[in-house]
């Protein structure tokens, strides 16, 4: 039994080690609980096959001391050939959640930055699509950290006419937003209108957000209006984007008052970062939205 519970002893050290091995991801940017986690995991798992092993070895004649040694090492392989297993499981999925989540913390930013560049090259040397599969998935929190002209390169070195048309509408509509963000509404408008459309409803119902937000841009408040069509109500991002579109369509048509209550809308659901949204790029309601963020900062009176 002793040699078993050093086996579980030393299988959950390594389990952490080797999960951050196969996940591509930096032993420091683990959380403690997903360390605890594969610890006691692993060390349960090991010790659970060294007593079944034990349990088998009294129906065979074998002295004590050889069948703890028997039991130690099979509970030491079989405990480490199902951590590595586990390990390689959808192991680029569970890198990339963790390091896009650790992307959102300024103290971790830089080295998850860099971890992430290291698993995307990797990716991009096996398989084009699946490459840019995982890019499509890192660009929401590369924005929402802050990343915006990261975000905007890495969907610009896509290379466009490898992608199946899904992934295509995808790109485009997340450098259209990309675009936005950095005031350039001509290269939204462009990305935009190289989609084929329609396209599938989960990206249709964002491309209509951005089709009217251009349309709310360019001072078309009516048109803006007519071609918005409801949010999802479990889509509260993209309720946000609704409120920002309406605000810019209702201060394009001369309605500062229901433009400020689009904003304030925003503002309430999302923070200040709400109202960022509606100074970037420079629209008919970016100016009142700039007004509501000095009145945020300055708190009540």
């Amino acid at each position: 039994m002793t040699t078993t519970l050093i086996a579980a002893l030393i299988v959950g050290l390594l389990a952490p080690l080797v999960r951050s091995l196969f996940w591509h991801v930096p032993f420091g940017l683990l959380s403690v609980s997903t360390v605890l986690v594969a610890f006691v995991g692993s060390a349960l798992t090991t010790l659970v096959i060294g007593l079944l092993t034990l349990v088998g070895l009294q129906f065979v004649a074998v002295n004590p001391e050889e069948a703890d040694t028997i039991a130690g090492v099979t509970a030491a392989a079989g405990g480490l050939l199902l951590l590595m297993l586990s390990a390689r499981r959808i192991r680029y999925i569970r890198g990339l959640t963790i390091l896009c989540r650790r992307l959102l913390e300024d103290d971790a930013r830089e080295q998850a930055l860099a971890a992430l560049d290291k698993l995307l090259s990797r990716l991009q040397k096996s398989s084009t699509q699946r490459h840019a599969s995982f890019v499509l998935l890192a660009i929401g929190p590369l924005t929402q950290a802050g990343l915006w002209e990261d975000a905007r390169k890495r969907l610009a070195a896509l290379p466009v006419e490898q992608l199946d048309e899904n992934q295509k509408a995808m790109r485009n509509q997340a450098l259209a937003t990309c675009e936005l963000h950095f005031g350039d509404v001509d290269a939204a408008e462009a990305a935009v209108t190289a989609i084929a459309r329609p396209a599938t409803p989960k990206i249709e119902i964002w491309l209509n957000a951005t089709d009217a937000l251009l349309l709310a841009l360019r001072g078309r408040g009516d048109d803006a209006l007519a071609m918005l069509v409801r949010a999802p109500d479990d889509n509260p991002s993209l309720i946000a984007s609704h409120h920002v579109v309406r605000a810019h369509a209702y201060a394009a048509k001369g309605q500062p008052d229901n433009a400020r209550v689009e904003l304030l809308a925003v503002q309430e659901q999302a923070g200040p970062a709400g109202l960022e949204r509606a100074t970037r790029p420079e629209g008919p309601a970016s100016a009142l939205a700039r007004t509501l963020l000095d009145e945020s900062s300055q708190g009540p009176r």
